[in-house]
């Protein structure tokens, strides 16, 4: 085990003392009436062993339309599916199908916290846990919120109690930040930590890794998206058609709480807690339409570019007659970048299954492809070309067994755009065995 597991080990396995103090209410903050609060909120109290927080629950039906995609179309209700958008996630054979354990403990629940920081460590408190999960097609929508610091114990005790009899977890970015966030202020105040932390058992599927297979490319520049970053907003807009109005920033959030700490007014928490559960639906919504392209494979998706990246996670999960299905799909795109990765991918595919005059076709197109002087400019596409000339030269010298236009092929891949020393030194020893397979074929002739 690394040091990170050896300590939760420990702190797992020792025995839990009382804390040798009570939190109290600082001179910074105003005392909360949790009925005023729940009355404004819409909420209502929760009972725990160490005193009382606020639960504020909302239901969003499945005929409820979240920009393009509809709430009941939105659950998650394949495993295998799962598995393909992240094949780490559990082994096979084990069942982690949404199916409530009882009535009360849903066994799928989406996260997402709304913090007093981005920095982490102790210091970092989640005044906000959103949980949601369907029931019934309808997505339901829990959120616990800290009233007071006093409190903190509260609130980590009845998230602890919700989350029992979970099965699989769903966050964005939960396993760098959500999680480890929880996990800290659990071990903070000595409190038994729930399945679903790292240390556990439970599954927990990050939908931001799969996002960024599958659209990072689309937001590589411009609109205020990059490639690392894919944030949950930027799909919402690009992937399901949802357009936030009035939505609070993530840089206001903080000091919100922090003004209903010094307050007591509730009522700039508002567009914080619909922040929080627009990005839960949200999550519900981008993961549920994540599975149905794992699922329908090349037919579901909207264009090539998303073809392509769709091929990429299916032929990384190991289902390769779905992933060259995309490909091919892909090829037919008319940017000059996607089209020639897919030809690439194709012909790679085709060559590792025997079919070499397939793959030598997809090697022609690539060559064709980059023809034009303003495309062999770019240097993927250079790399491309460059590529696929040496692939045709070996495929006309070993499976044709047409040693002329093998030579003319290394040698334009010598000649065209010079490649790396290494690669030029490579080239020109095929150059050389081809001139000495066509010197003795020709002696052969003259002599037969």
């Amino acid at each position: 085990m690394d040091l990170s597991s050896r300590l939760r080990a420990i702190v797992r396995d020792t025995p839990r003392r009382e804390l040798t103090y009570e939190p109290d209410v600082g001179r910074f903050e105003a005392r909360v009436d949790l009925d005023r609060v729940a009355e404004i909120l819409g909420g209502r109290r929760v009972t725990t062993d160490f005193g009382q927080c606020l639960a504020i629950d909302r239901r969003y039906e499945s005929d409820r339309w979240h920009g393009d995609v509809q709430i009941g179309n939105c659950e998650l209700d394949d495993c295998d599916a799962l598995r393909l958008l992240d094949p780490a996630l559990v082994p096979p054979g084990v069942d982690v199908s949404p199916v409530p354990a009882d009535n009360q403990s849903p066994r799928t629940i989406f996260i997402d916290l709304e913090t007093t920081g981005l920095s982490g460590g102790a210091g970092t408190v989640a005044f906000l846990v959103g949980c949601g999960y369907f029931d019934v097609g309808a997505f339901q929508v829990r959120q616990f919120l800290l009233t007071s610091y006093a409190s903190e114990r509260a609130l980590l005790a009845a998230v602890a109690e919700f989350f029992g009899g979970t099965n699989l977890i769903v966050t964005y970015n939960g396993k760098t930040f959500d999680v480890p966030v929880m996990e800290t202020r659990w071990m903070f105040h000595r409190l038994p930590m729930p399945d679903f932390s790292q240390a556990g058992t439970v599954p927990h599927f990050d939908m931001l890794h799969p996002a960024r297979r599958l659209w990072s490319s689309r937001f590589g520049s411009g609109d205020g998206g990059d490639t690392a970053g894919c944030r949950l907003t930027t799909l919402e807009r690009d992937v399901l058609g949802f357009q936030r109005i009035g939505d609070v920033t993530g840089l206001e959030i903080p000091g919100r709480f922090f003004q209903f700490l010094r307050t007591g007014d509730p009522r700039p928490l508002e567009p914080v807690l619909e922040h929080n559960r627009l990005d839960l639906v949200s999550l519900a919504a981008v993961t549920g339409h994540a599975l149905r392209l794992a699922r329908a494979g090349d037919v579901a998706c909207r264009d090539e570019a998303e073809a392509l990246a769709l091929g990429r996670v299916l032929e990384r999960a190991g289902v390769v007659d779905r992933a060259e299905a995309c490909y091919r799909r892909a090829a037919l795109s008319s940017c000059a970048d996607v089209r020639g990765e897919a030809l690439y991918r194709v012909g790679l595919r085709c060559r590792r299954d025997r079919r070499f005059d397939e793959a030598a076709a997809a090697w022609r197109d690539i060559v064709a492809l980059t023809e034009p002087a303003a495309n062999r400019r770019r240097r993927a596409l250079a790399q491309l070309r460059q590529f696929a000339v040496e692939a045709l030269a070996i495929h006309h010298e070993h499976r044709a067994k047409e040693l002329e236009v093998a030579r003319e092929l290394a040698l334009f891949a010598l000649t065209d755009d010079p490649p790396p020393p290494s690669r030029a030194e490579g080239l020109r020893h095929r150059l050389a065995r081809l001139d000495r397979k066509i010197a003795r074929r020709g002696n052969r002739l003259l002599f037969s």
